[in-house]
């Protein structure tokens, strides 16, 4: 098999794939405003005044598990709940795949 054809291969697989990822991020890397904007998509209230302060707590430490987050000012029991992140490899991750209750297309 020629390498052109290989590429193609997995860039289709890559853009299949893609959609499946849009609106997840990284309670560590993400932009107060991706979080807020990417919750919104998924029916999620993130309030921006809460989506700062992770971005002002991670400066200090990382967030790996759930209850990192539960300290952070504004963040309620069910707004956790909500955002159900997921833990991954050294990451804390909304996935709007794993959401309970996730609307069907």
């Amino acid at each position: 098999m020629n390498k052109a054809r290989v590429s193609l291969f997995f860039l289709t697989v890559w853009l299949m794939a893609a959609p499946a990822y849009a609106g997840s991020f990284s309670f560590n890397r993400a932009s107060a405003e991706k979080m807020v904007r990417d919750c919104a998509e998924e029916g999620v209230t993130l309030p921006m005044e809460t989506a700062h302060a992770i971005v002002k707590a991670r400066a200090e430490r990382r967030f790996l598990r759930l209850d990192d987050l539960t300290d952070i000012p504004g963040m309620t029991d069910q707004l956790l709940k909500e955002l159900d992140p997921i833990e991954e490899e050294n990451d804390l991750v909304f996935n709007p795949n794993a959401l309970p209750g996730m609307k069907s297309y």
